[in-house]
């Protein structure tokens, strides 16, 4: 099983098995900044049982709110961030393409019932003991969860229970989600999602509030909307948000001078990169090396 630090990482990931493309991690909140990890959005679906604590989740603009012993499903695409509601929360997310249960459904001639991968519809749904379904469902994450995955034929077992959790997941989803979905908010959806793209691409570069709504073909104040939509931030404080998560890899991942870190992650001055660098991290890139080398 794997330790994320990086949430944001997950826009990159590389499935250890290009052939069987599901992986699983523990979120451990506290080792975010203030408890929360930026808005992303990846190709794979996505659960998270909240093992400690409780957490609230933005995906697509609505808001969840996911406490101890419950779970989150957050669809394809969807773009999402999170923060803890309450120290020391804990949880355990698995990740996978979609393709993977398509393909598995196509196979039993069944593949109706991946209309929802298939869509993108519902974007999330929170799971809960109450129901015998969300039961069903948060007791095949509990399993997932306390076997490892060296045991012997431990595919078959992820397999078989990411299945069970499909088959009660789709009997509770609202009916209706296939038809009453919002166009306006689709297409807002999908701008984000083309202006998160450009900020990935060209963070280390000078980025101007027009170079992003220009990257979806919108004015600057439908790209502010949709930001404070999404996100609750604005462009710009997306931009340095995203850039400090990329200085805070590096740190942890690189020997390369704070100083190179600065300039290769789009700061144009270390003064300024190393107070912000402390206003989201609490404490210096320096700081932050030394932690991290000694956790290493």
């Amino acid at each position: 099983m794997q330790y994320i630090v990086n949430h944001a990482a997950m826009e990159n990931l590389r499935h250890s098995n290009q052939l069987f493309p599901i992986s699983e991690f523990i979120d451990q909140f506290d080792l975010f900044p203030q408890g929360s990890f930026p808005i992303h959005w990846h190709p794979e679906l996505e659960l998270q049982i909240i093992l400690k604590g409780s957490a609230e989740y933005t995906i697509n603009g609505e808001t969840y709110l996911v406490s101890e012993g419950s779970a989150i499903y957050i669809g394809p695409e969807s773009v999402h961030s999170g923060k803890a509601l309450s120290d020391h929360t804990v949880g355990y997310d698995v990740v996978l393409l979609p393709q993977f249960l398509i393909s598995l459904m196509q196979t039993a001639l069944c593949e109706h019932l991946a209309i929802p991968l298939t869509t993108h519809q519902p974007a999330a749904q929170v799971i809960m003991p109450e129901s015998k379904e969300g039961n069903v469902i948060l007791e095949s994450l509990k399993r997932l969860y306390y076997t490892e995955s060296s045991h012997y034929g431990y595919e078959l077992f992820l397999t078989e229970n990411l299945l069970a959790i499909w088959r009660n997941l789709i009997t509770i989803f609202p009916k209706n989600s296939r038809h009453s979905y919002d166009n306006g908010k689709l297409l807002r959806e999908q701008r984000m999602k083309d202006m998160l793209e450009y900020i990935k691409k060209n963070y280390p570069n000078a980025i101007s509030m027009t170079d992003i709504a220009a990257s979806a073909n919108i004015s600057k104040s439908e790209c502010f909307r949709c930001f404070a939509e999404m996100s609750q931030l604005t462009p710009i404080e997306y931009v340095n948000q995203y850039r400090l998560t990329q200085a805070a890899l590096l740190l942890r991942t690189t020997t390369q001078s704070i100083s190179d870190i600065c300039y290769l992650t789009g700061f144009n001055s270390s003064s300024y990169f190393t107070k912000k660098f402390k206003n989201h991290y609490k404490m210096t890139p320096r700081a932050y090396r030394n932690q991290h080398m000694v956790h290493n």
